[in-house]
């Protein structure tokens, strides 16, 4: 990992320290209604991945209201900054398209429409219209109903998802979730894990070759993993050692090691940064549904080399609210962080920013276009009824209230 990751003492022990959560109130909890009327209630997860509520749902934003603010001119400009977006109407918005990722927990209900057109509800009300772009649009979703049992719904035999608060005692868990603390360089992680992108719980399986064939195992009989040559040293809880090779989760193809940081976000560590991974018993499955708040508009001061502007902000003429998530990467880990934790934003030349977040963790990253000269650039809302535009080669520095 890049060395431009800077803890305080302080910091990184708010960061890492494994929070005290109730029993079973972490698994995704809902209701799900079906094209037919039928009804079923229980514990949820998507296809083979998401299972928590601090895990993430993707997709894509295909309206971009905030685009109104600003004059032909301008969008114009920006048109250019991203590449051709002209259509013989004139500027097409889609190239003003973002991704869409929220955690679970911040959720209130889905409602699926025809193909890949859907339409979520927040916690407060308000509603957003997306498009595919990930394989939770689209995915295959199970419900452990207690009276009716396992079934696995297919996305388009779905109408609604009403998220609800989890029993603090689930009837029959899909598994237990995966526990641990991943080493990365001279860092830490210890949290919630998902393997290579995918793999949530202790039921799930770690595939990979041996001299004498393939071999999956369960998270739930693994002690450790540890980056080795072209693979991984597996050890097992009954002191087996395994040399594994072959498979995405045990090679450099491993689409990242996950890590649920509390008051940090989700950090994916990629294999060039992955050393080590240490599983531990999980006291809890994680936050519930009633720890995640409603949210609230982005608000706080822009600093710029012509002055200051103070008042609701909408960031990279997307993101408007706090639950929503800022990206970024540093060397091969990626983070996601939600707004609401972090204190300030620095940009740092045209291809990255300093992030500080509100524990005092201050993380450099780049390689995305909200911390780079690709940002779209910032909507101050000063009480005037028209906002200011502030691109974003002219911001110095943005701290949130």
């Amino acid at each position: 990992m890049s060395a431009r990751v800077m803890f305080s003492a302080l910091a990184f022990g708010l960061a890492l320290a494994s929070p005290v959560f109730a029993s079973d109130v972490g698994y995704i909890y809902g209701r799900v209604e079906t094209v037919d009327g039928g009804v079923f209630e229980g514990q949820l997860r998507w296809g083979t991945e998401e299972a928590f509520w601090d895990d993430i749902f993707n997709a894509t934003k295909v309206e971009n209201e905030n685009l109104d603010y600003l004059d032909p001119e301008m969008r114009r400009r920006l048109s250019r900054h991203r590449g051709d977006g002209w259509d013989i109407f004139g500027i097409s918005d889609h190239i003003f398209g973002h991704v869409f990722a929220i955690r679970f927990g911040d959720l209130k209900r889905i409602h699926v429409r025809r193909g890949d057109d859907l339409v979520v509800e927040f916690r407060d009300g308000t509603e957003l219209t997306l498009g595919g772009g990930s394989n939770d649009v689209g995915a295959r979703v199970t419900v452990v109903d207690s009276k009716l049992g396992r079934h696995e719904l297919k996305w388009n035999r779905i109408r609604t998802i009403e998220f609800k608060d989890t029993p603090a005692k689930l009837h029959d868990r899909l598994g237990e979730p995966i526990y641990g603390t991943v080493k990365s360089g001279r860092y830490e992680f210890t949290g919630r894990i998902q393997w290579d992108n995918d793999e949530d719980l202790t039921s799930d399986e770690l595939d990979g070759d041996t001299r004498d064939g393939r071999v999956s195992v369960e998270f739930g009989d693994i002690a450790a993993i540890r980056k080795y040559r072209r693979g991984a040293l597996v050890t097992l809880k009954s002191g087996t050692q395994l040399y594994l090779t072959g498979t995405n989760d045990v090679n450099r193809e491993n689409r990242g090691v996950v890590v649920v940081v509390e008051r940090v976000g989700t950090v994916k560590i990629g294999w060039d940064d992955f050393d080590e991974a240490t599983f531990l018993p999980a006291s809890s499955s994680g936050r519930g549904y009633a720890e995640f708040a409603q949210g609230h508009d982005l608000s706080g001061e822009v600093v710029t080399r012509d002055g200051r502007y103070d008042g609701r902000i909408v960031f990279d003429l997307d993101e408007s609210r706090d639950f929503e998530m800022l990206n970024g990467t540093n060397g091969d880990t990626e983070y996601l962080i939600p707004f609401r934790d972090i204190a300030s934003i620095k940009p740092h030349g045209w291809r990255r920013s300093v992030v500080e977040l509100r524990v005092g963790l201050t993380i450099e990253l780049e390689k995305s276009q909200d911390v780079t000269r690709d940002n779209d650039g910032l909507l101050v809302f000063t009480g005037d009824r028209k906002p200011v535009y502030i691109a974003w080669r002219d911001v110095a520095d943005l701290r949130f209230r």
